[in-house]
């Protein structure tokens, strides 16, 4: 609204600024119309004209009221006309209260070009006509339900009823310095075949819809209301997003063709051009070489500094316009290049390049500069097939190939030792590199971890500011719960131990009194059982001493009948002597068996021991007997040999005489034996029953026991459980410790999360500066080692020889397998074209395709695929290769994969076919 103010303004303040001018014609030609009141045919008028009309006319107000129609002019333009014919209009003029005036008038021819027709800085820069048409979004609202189309900086069209936002087709209606009426027209007015034609090659990104039909091979999709047909091609499927091209277009219908699936938007593209030319000033390609080097050539790729382009001096009376002028950037006297020129270069350099690597050809890099020399070494080696020339490139290099191939095959076998030793450091180096670089993820990883963390806990006490304090409280009643329910746990497994291990030693006194028991047990046994037995036997004699005494006193009780005691050996002698004396035995009484006898004789002495008091009394009584005993026989002796009557005999050992005094000793002993079995028998019964009482306590105690254990066990697992908790608890609090170390050491967490890139490159400066020193292999050593058994002069001699010979064609050694005609389907790739035009003739002669890198001092059309760059900085270069070697090696692997797929086809052929 602004500017059209000022465009009013500036309409009204014409006439007045035209009497400021010098210029004396003009003038004097304005002093003549403002002095006439009517106007005349034939009159010669200086007008400007401020508007177009229909048909293209021009339109100039003069102050009398009167409106110039002049045709063939342009808005802004100071212009010598000549009426023709005058009109009087219906209507009158708001302004002056007037009737309309016309005059139709045209171009003054008579006078000089200068006089006739002057541009002034209020002319129009743009060509508009009236009646072009122009498809317009409305950006601004303007006065009366108008809307405001700004073209240019100082021109815009105002198009009534319209609303911002709306993309309409409009007319221009008139045309004004600064600003032009546009009227809307529908689209059914416009020529449908033009528009039709329009539509053909133009490109759009659609999503196919999941609703969408298909027939005959292709999609069908409604785009801008018209139905498009998208052939299927790439594999494309339902919801993906495409980049399709319309190939043919009717008034209901059109054909398209896919170009990609999931393309990259606009947007996504101008970010990547923009990070590409950041990229690409920051690896200082845009500098050039000496200005007065430039080659003609090489112009349309250098950056202008545009000056004057459409602008006028103003002085007071006269405006003078200045020529456009193009003037190139010049910085410490060297051209800059155009960056935007060199990316489109490069991209489309780089993608021929990749198609070449996916055909499989080779590549040959040719760069002798410093400092380019090893970067062109590396690039060529990890491209693989590719081969270099780094140092020097010799005339005839690849016309006259077969004398370089005897020099080559002078230095193959020590390059085959070379590789060798070289391929394994790489493995070693790339082992090394891989620990690195995985420690380094690692590292990476955990810092951003950390990020997160810091970020959410930041969020939380943003939430609540007594977050930390709240959380450390509860730690607390949680630890002092822990802590109690710990204490408890603790004195009931100290009882349950204390109570086990008094119920352990109780049952093991049990057990010692038992087995005590027992003993005792087993002890009376066998008393018991001596004590039977010798009851028995003492009883035995007992009976045998009271048979005895019923002998002996059967016998006192016959007079004729004698007893006479004897030992044991006159016993023996008298019984086996048939006469001899001049007794009459009419009976013997038998002794004992020997093993009788001594049991009786054991019995005896073991009676007597015991009991010596009683022994000792029956002593005197036996005394008393043995001297009747002895008496008796005497007198039965007499009698017998005086009397006539002979008496009978019998005859008794001493022992058995003596034996039947004991038996009232016999007596006295059976009688202890047998209270002795009662009390033994009493005690036995006693002993079982305190058994039986060990038994049952032992038998509650262990039942207690096992109460005790499991009480145990059930306190333990509480106590597990309770350990475990206790043990997250401790996790959960040295997490929360974590977390305030954390905050507090988060402002210096924030360097830590670098990007991948500059991670990679501090790896690469360790393994150069730690690693690489130690890896490196002298080797020189395999020079040594071919020359041991030459003398000293000739080793040096071939030393320098091989060295030399290997510093030239080492890098294209790989190519003695190869003829001219392969070498011929070569791409080389130059770095730094002036400096290797040998290199460039020469591939130029054999037909190979030829991407140089050319600065401003090189001339372009040489080469078949240009990247205009600066040739002389290793950045740049090592942008470039860089770039070049990635593409190569994406080709490279999609050669791999086309190929792998279609070695699998021919296999699930044959396969068939069997």
């Amino acid at each position: 609204m602004e500017t059209l103010e000022k465009n009013f303004k500036k309409e009204k303040s014409v006439f007045s600024a035209a009497k400021k001018k010098k210029n004396l014609s003009f003038s004097k030609n304005e002093k003549t119309t403002t002095l006439k009141d009517a106007l005349q045919a034939g009159d010669i008028l200086t007008v400007k004209i401020t508007a177009l009309g229909s048909k293209n006319i021009g339109v100039a107000e003069l102050k009398n009221g009167y409106t110039v129609l002049v045709p063939n002019t342009k808005c802004g333009d100071k212009v010598q006309v000549k009426v023709e014919k005058i009109f009087l209009g219906k209507g009158t003029n708001s302004i002056l209260n007037q009737k309309i005036k016309y005059v139709v008038a045209c171009v003054d021819n008579s006078g000089t070009k200068t006089s006739n027709f002057e541009k002034t800085s209020n002319s129009l820069k743009f060509d508009f006509k009236v009646g072009q048409k122009f498809r317009v979004t409305i950006a601004k609202k303007g006065p009366k339900n108008s809307g405001l189309v700004p073209v240019a900086k100082n021109f815009l069209f105002i198009v009534p009823n319209t609303k911002v936002g709306e993309n309409i087709v409009v007319e221009i209606q008139k045309i004004k310095q600064n600003y032009a009426f546009a009227k809307p027209i529908l689209s059914k007015q416009m020529n449908v075949v033009q528009e039709n034609n329009q539509m053909i090659g133009q490109q759009f990104h659609i999503v196919i819809p999941s609703s969408a039909k298909t027939i005959a091979n292709s999609f069908v999709v409604k785009l801008n209301g018209q139905f498009v047909f998208v052939k299927k091609s790439l594999g494309v499927q339902l919801e993906d997003t495409v980049k399709i091209q319309i190939q043919k277009s009717t008034g209901t219908f059109a054909l398209a063709k896919i170009l990609k699936i999931s393309p990259i938007s606009s947007k996504e593209k101008k970010a990547m051009v923009k990070e590409t030319v950041q990229k690409m000033i920051q690896s200082s390609m845009h500098f050039g070489e000496k200005a007065i080097r430039c080659n003609a050539n090489m112009r349309k790729y250098i950056w202008y500094r545009k000056k004057g382009l459409g602008m006028y001096t103003n002085s007071k009376n006269t405006f003078v316009s200045i020529k456009e002028t193009k003037k190139p950037m010049v910085k410490r006297g060297r051209h800059v290049l155009n960056v935007l020129k060199t990316q489109r270069c490069f991209a489309e350099a780089l993608k021929q390049l990749a198609k070449y690597a996916a055909k499989g050809k080779t590549f040959l890099f040719v760069g002798t500069k410093k400092p380019a020399a090893s970067l062109v070494a590396k690039t060529a080696l990890l491209s693989n097939t590719s081969f270099f020339v780094n140092t020097r490139w010799l005339g005839g290099m690849l016309t006259n190939w077969k004398t370089i191939l005897k020099s080559i095959s002078q230095i193959r076998p020590i390059l085959k030792q070379k590789q060798k030793i070289l391929q394994k450091i790489l493995e070693k180096r790339e082992k090394i590199q891989r620990r690195l670089f995985n420690k380094v993820y690692l590292l990476r990883k955990k810092s951003q971890k950390f990020m997160i963390k810091g970020k959410y806990l930041i969020q939380q006490i943003l939430r609540s500011k007594n977050f930390l304090i709240e959380k450390s409280q509860k730690f607390i009643q949680t630890k002092n719960a822990l802590f109690s329910a710990n204490a408890l746990l603790l004195n009931a497994s100290k009882n349950l131990k204390m109570k086990k291990i008094q119920i352990l030693k109780q049952i093991q006194q049990l057990e010692f009194a038992a087995v005590e028991i027992l003993k005792q047990k087993q002890q009376l046994k066998v008393l018991i059982q001596s004590n039977l037995k010798k009851f028995n036997e003492i009883r035995q004699f007992f009976e045998i001493g009271q048979q005895l005494l019923k002998t002996k006193d059967f016998v006192e009780k016959n007079k004729n009948t004698t007893v006479v005691t004897l030992s044991y050996e006159k016993l023996l002698t008298v019984q086996n002597s048939t006469g001899g004396d001049n007794l009459q035995v009419t009976a013997t009484l038998p002794n004992p068996s020997p093993e009788i006898f001594k049991k009786m004789i054991a019995i005896v002495s073991n009676l007597r021991k015991e009991e010596n008091g009683f022994f000792a009394t029956n002593q005197m009584g036996t005394s008393s007997n043995r001297a009747k005993s002895t008496d008796t026989p005497a007198v039965s002796t007499s009698q017998n040999v005086g009397g006539a009557n002979e008496p009978k005999t019998i005859l008794i050992s001493k022992f058995l005489n003596k034996f039947i005094l004991l038996l009232p000793f016999f007596k006295n002993s059976l009688q202890t034996l047998s209270d002795r079995l009662v009390q033994q028998e009493k005690m036995l019964k006693e002993l079982n029953s305190t058994f039986t009482k060990i038994t049952e306590s032992q038998k509650s105690l262990k039942q207690l026991y096992k109460k005790t254990i499991s009480q145990y066990a059930v306190v333990s697992s509480k106590f597990i459980v309770q350990q475990n908790n206790f043990k997250k608890f401790q996790k959960n609090l040295k997490q929360f410790a974590s977390e305030q170390r954390l905050l507090k050491f988060l402002p210096k967490l924030r360097y830590l999360p670098t990007s991948q890139t500059k991670m990679y490159e501090i790896v690469e400066l360790f393994m150069k500066k730690f690693v690489d020193p130690k890896l490196s292999y002298p080797m020189e050593q395999i020079y040594d080692q071919k020359l041991k058994f030459t003398s000293k002069k000739i080793a040096a001699t071939r030393k320098q020889k091989w060295q030399r010979l290997e510093k030239y064609f080492g890098g294209i050694t790989k190519m003695a397998k190869m003829n001219t005609k392969q070498i011929s389907k070569n791409v080389a790739i130059i770095i730094g074209q002036q400096e290797e035009m040998n290199a460039v003739h020469e591939c130029r002669k054999l037909g190979m395709k030829i991407f140089a890198v050319v600065d401003t001092n090189c001339n372009p059309k040489f080469v078949d695929h240009i990247i205009p760059a600066n040739d002389d900085s290793r950045n740049s270069i090592k942008y470039i290769l860089g770039e070049m070697l990635t593409y190569i090696r994406l080709g490279q692997k999609l050669r791999k994969k086309v190929s792998l797929r279609a070695k699998i086809q021919q296999n699930r052929k044959k396969r068939f076919a069997y």
